[in-house]
């Protein structure tokens, strides 16, 4: 797997080379990362792709919000399967996610905050 990289404001990296592209498992994290920061019925091509946000923008939806993140991790190509995961909320309503993964490429750990 090879993708063109994204840098820390979520633009696509131009001009670098080599650097321009990521590949193996790195490549398979961002794509993880990028779906999951993808709100449901964004993308005109794959209106079912992402994640409802508006759906959990209440209290007491965060069980709704893990079901609905896990579906969207084991759906991205190259994913075997969730081998532990945690989520929690902060009070400024920040969600952030600790995953670890096991891919085609071996097992990784993804830390974000959405």
């Amino acid at each position: 797997m090879r993708i063109r990289a994204v840098d820390a404001n979520n633009d696509w990296m131009f001009g670098a080379g080599q650097q321009s592209y990521k590949q193996g498992i790195e490549a398979l994290k961002q794509n993880v990362r990028t779906r999951l920061q993808s709100w449901w019925s964004d993308c005109f091509f794959a209106p079912a792709e992402g994640v409802n946000w508006n759906n959990y923008l209440d209290i007491g939806t965060k069980d709704l919000l893990d079901i609905d993140i896990c579906k969207v991790i084991n759906t991205t190509g190259g994913v075997i399967k969730i081998t532990s995961y945690d989520s929690r909320i902060s009070a400024e309503r920040k969600f952030a996610l600790s995953v670890k993964i096991s891919t085609i490429y071996g097992e990784t750990n993804i830390n974000e905050e959405l």
